[in-house]
């Protein structure tokens, strides 16, 4: 039911599943061919290819070898890339023979230790494999965004601030906005994930797909936000500033700027640390909910 693994050299395996993506419903830039050979570069990282029939893909990033090889999550990467075209029946779910049980038993005979992160209606199918199941959560606003439905507090800060900052589209800032979010995640008691050099590199490599944003005041960057998309789902991805309205005033400004783009939804990436989880949701979102599908290898104790 599974093929064997393809690597993303093979010209037919790509087209082959180019026209998945583009086909599924449910796809993310983060499945894309595009994302998934620049992070696999960035990072070293092997990458293959699994189908399963002719409408279910499972692209895997793996590192190690032998008994520690793994399949991770890379860094900064929301969603694991797993194209489903079309609905799962019950049935094969309660058969354990649906698509996913074929890839996760693909993934169960080739490592010990695994981490997916998707989006699915039933993760039963993992939990009968014996997968621990974590449910996660994101916000989500379909755009255009209506401020109505915005808290008071971040209406009337964008309301009153706005004019206070220049918001520039601009890929010079980068660096400046990837040391914000380094202290942002500081601020958290967490360090960023991937090196700043290797963030740059991953954005220029995204060329059009990742945007780079500024709230300037007084010339200096207070806000920056990197957006990451598909041309249909903006990712709210590298993003920081300091303390203060600059980025109220930035998410404001950009989801307009994406809806002219022609963006029909905009994805906080995560709801899931209480304080930032309340930042989000002043600007009126839809609270959505994915899974982190994890393996790990059974420890057996002797008698």
């Amino acid at each position: 039911m599974t093929s064997s693994p393809y690597n993303l050299n093979n010209a037919d395996v790509c087209a082959r599943y180019q026209a998945l993506w583009e086909a599924a419903p449910a796809r993310t830039v983060f499945a894309s061919l595009r994302y998934a050979k620049t992070i696999g570069e960035a990072f070293g990282l092997d990458s293959s290819i699994h189908f399963c029939e002719d409408d279910t893909a499972l692209l895997l990033h793996t590192k190690g070898s032998g008994p520690l090889r793994r399949v991770i999550v890379p860094p900064l990467t929301q969603y694991s890339a797993l194209l489903l075209c079309k609905p799962t029946s019950a049935h094969l779910v309660h058969r354990q023979t649906s698509p996913l049980d074929h890839l996760l038993k693909h993934i169960e005979q080739k490592t010990r230790r695994a981490d997916l992160l998707v989006k699915l209606n039933d993760p039963r199918t993992a939990q009968w494999r014996g997968w621990d199941v974590r449910p996660l959560f994101t916000y989500m606003i379909d755009l255009p965004s209506n401020t109505d439905d915005w808290s008071e507090g971040a209406r009337r800060t964008w309301r009153s601030k706005t004019s206070k900052y220049k918001i520039q589209e601009d890929p010079r800032y980068l660096r400046q906005i990837i040391d914000l979010c380094v202290k942002s995640y500081e601020r958290h008691g967490r360090r960023m994930p991937g090196k700043p050099a290797a963030l740059e590199t991953i954005v220029t490599a995204m060329g059009p797909w990742a945007r780079t944003f500024a709230a300037i005041r007084n010339n200096t960057v207070e806000g920056g936000l990197v957006i990451l998309h598909d041309d249909r789902t903006a990712h709210y991805w590298i993003a920081g500033s300091i303390p203060g309205p600059a980025m109220t005033v930035l998410i404001g400004e950009v989801l307009t700027i994406l809806h002219t783009s022609g963006i029909a939804k905009f994805d906080f990436v995560g709801a899931n640390t209480p304080s930032i989880a309340e930042f989000k949701r002043t600007f009126g979102p839809v609270l959505t909910q994915y899974y982190h599908l994890q393996r790990r290898p059974q420890i057996h104790f002797g008698r």
